[in-house]
């Protein structure tokens, strides 16, 4: 598994929380063989990245995977039997390999915090070998709906955040449209329509 600098990426990240596996998608970037993280201050994610000094990024292009990782409370996320461990680190097993990471630095960005780690071992899951598909647009845009999807709920509660909230739904209706056109599958169709409620609930709230 190739991982090149300077190309934000996506994956889940995982790690301990209450003794339990916790599993949320996020952002990263490699710079200098430094792998660097921002997360809002306000988030859950930035008090476990705080308190975990090893934590696993679990690389997949899944978005079953994103959407249950994405939306715990409305699914109940992660199914154990899909939870395995490395170095008695929680990872996904369906991922195609694993970022195994030690924190080197936090620094504070306004309302967003910086996390810094070095990278101790990249993994590929010999598993999924064979299981690795070509590049799909049906993917990389359900992918994109669940992104915006979780932005989408984290803004709508907010107040004075119409135009912002707005662009987010552009974007939302756009994936959905790409989604629509290149994913034949009934697994994948009834993910965007779900997503699509979802959204709709929160923006009639």
């Amino acid at each position: 598994m190739k991982i090149r600098e300077n190309i934000w990426y996506e994956a889940i990240i995982s790690a301990m929380a209450d003794e339990k596996p916790y599993f949320t998608p996020l952002g990263f970037q490699v710079v200098n063989n430094v792998v660097k993280l921002r997360v809002y201050s306000s988030a859950k994610t930035s008090s476990l990245l705080a308190m975990n000094s090893e934590v696993v990024l679990n690389i997949t292009d899944d978005p079953f995977l994103y959407f249950l990782s994405t939306f715990k409370e409305e699914t109940g996320g992660i199914p154990k039997e899909e939870v395995g461990s490395i170095e008695g680190l929680p990872v996904l097993l369906k991922a195609y390999g694993y970022v195994i990471m030690r924190k080197k630095k936090v620094s504070q960005q306004e309302r967003v915090v910086l996390f810094e780690y070095d990278i101790e071992k990249i993994i590929d899951n010999p598993s999924f070998y064979t299981s690795i598909e070509p590049y799909s647009r049906c993917r990389t845009f359900l992918i994109e709906m669940i992104i915006y999807a979780s932005k989408i709920r984290d803004v709508s509660i907010l107040p004075g955040t119409g135009d912002l909230l707005n662009s987010f739904k552009k974007s939302f209706d756009y994936s959905y449209e790409i989604v629509a056109k290149t994913c034949m599958g009934q697994a994948e169709i009834w993910l965007a329509n779900r997503l699509k409620e979802m959204v709709s609930d929160w923006l009639r709230k």
